[in-house]
């Protein structure tokens, strides 16, 4: 499992407009020096204001470790599950300042924050309900989910957060898309749960279009800076990620901490930071339109990017359908759009042909249906040193047989030496 990783950006300057931004058209933000720009942009202050904060939307954020203490999360409904998630014990919840305690703090504090703190962090939606499931620390191996379901430990996560009761599950852990966990987002889908994971930023290595982010019915968000622009690769050209649905501002913000230390607040950025500002604006809109299902969610999402209500048109240039735009989502009813997953198969970006829509359907009027799919060899494997299937007794004749052979052999070469030393005594008698 792959970590993605925050880089750090720093923007100044001062301009409001709307540009053109690789093939279509997006909402730039208004450059400034507040980190907080974000959330001018998106008028997220008049949101709260009407009233729309999130209150009663569940959300489950899916990282590695959080600090629940931290004071930016003081008197906001923040629950870590205690429920464990690898079969080797790990711990969710961390009060040192690591790469994994700050990331994870980060993603909830974006959808919870109050604004307390260093770095005064402020949640899109922060009166929503957050549950925070952790896989644990990086250093602490491979983590095997801890169930006797054929899954992996996302998908097991997935499953948990559904039966817990999310209406939105949002992850900044990037990771392989397995066959495995098609049952698992089928489950989710048919349930209403909208489902959202962060892309691979461009400094680290990733199979970018297997990842989670590329089966269907997902959304994939990828940051954009304060100009409406993509990350840059090392030749400094644009980060494109194909299976993008979404773009959402990931740049020049407050992180928690830095390393060893809660009390002090750096920039930072990466696409880790537009999923959860993605699902803060489903979260919103979820509760302007509380009988809207997670399908037509997603449905006003892509017809509401850009700034305008348009019919959704995908690009395959980075952008998916646009930059996510909450004041065009909330002005719409999102119960207008069909209830049916806008983001299945090819023409959606997805690089993966799972779930399908009859996994959806069986999900749907069946509940969590296990389908067992072949994984790679290693992800096979459980506690023990065999392999899932494999006999260990099948190898018995193949190891008799063997010693059987090499005994033979050890014979044959023992009474030629003996047939050759006994020639060579012969002859020495006779000379």
């Amino acid at each position: 499992m792959r970590r993605r990783r925050l880089g750090r950006c720093a923007v100044a300057g001062a301009m409001a407009a709307a540009l053109l931004v690789g093939s279509v058209p997006s909402a730039a933000f208004a450059l400034d020096t507040d980190a907080e720009f974000w959330a001018n942009a998106y008028g997220v202050e008049t949101a709260h204001a009407a009233g729309l904060t999130g209150a009663g939307v569940k959300i489950a954020v899916i990282d590695k470790q959080i600090n629940p203490a931290l004071p930016v999360f003081a008197g906001r409904n923040l629950t870590v599950s205690d429920m464990q998630v690898c079969k080797t014990p790990t711990s969710a919840v961390s009060d040192v300042a690591t790469s994994d305690s700050r990331h994870g703090s980060l993603m909830a504090a974006l959808i919870i924050g109050n604004g307390q703190g260093p770095g005064s962090i402020k949640g899109m939606a922060p009166d929503a309900d957050i549950t925070f499931y952790g896989y644990g620390p990086s250093d602490s191996g491979t983590c095997r989910p801890n169930t006797d379901l054929e899954i992996s430990t996302f998908g097991y996560l997935v499953k948990t957060a559904v039966d817990d009761g999310a209406e939105i599950i949002t992850t900044s852990v990037t990771t392989g898309a397995d066959e495995r966990d098609a049952s698992a987002i089928a489950y989710a889908l048919a349930r209403g749960v909208v489902i959202i994971t962060a892309e691979p930023n461009a400094d680290i290595l990733a199979d970018m279009e297997t990842d989670i982010g590329g089966m269907n019915g997902v959304v994939a968000a990828s940051m954009i800076d304060p100009n409406g622009d993509l990350q840059k690769d090392n030749t400094g050209a644009a980060f494109v990620i194909p299976q993008t649905t979404v773009v959402a501002a990931g740049s020049i913000f407050p992180s928690a901490g830095i390393d060893g230390d809660w009390n002090t607040a750096a920039r930072t950025g990466g696409s880790s930071l537009a999923a959860p500002l993605v699902a803060g604006m489903l979260a919103l809109a979820a509760q302007k339109t509380p009988q809207a299902t997670g399908n037509q969610l997603v449905q006003a999402l892509l017809a509401t990017t850009n700034a305008s209500v348009h019919e959704p048109t995908r690009t395959e240039d980075g952008y998916g359908y646009g930059a996510a735009w909450l004041p065009t989502l909330l002005s719409v009813d999102p119960t207008q759009f069909p209830d049916v997953s806008p983001l299945m198969g090819e023409s959606a970006g997805k690089t993966v042909s799972f779930p399908t829509q009859e996994q959806i359907d069986t999900a749907e009027a069946e509940g969590f249906v296990p389908t067992p799919a072949p994984g790679k060899f290693f992800d096979l494997y459980e506690d023990s040193a065999e392999p899932v299937g494999f006999d260990v007794m099948s190898l018995v004749p193949w190891v008799v047989g063997g010693i059987v052979v090499l005994v033979l052999i050890g014979a044959a070469i023992t009474l030629i030496v003996v047939i050759t030393q006994r020639r060579k005594t012969g002859k020495g008698r006779t000379s």
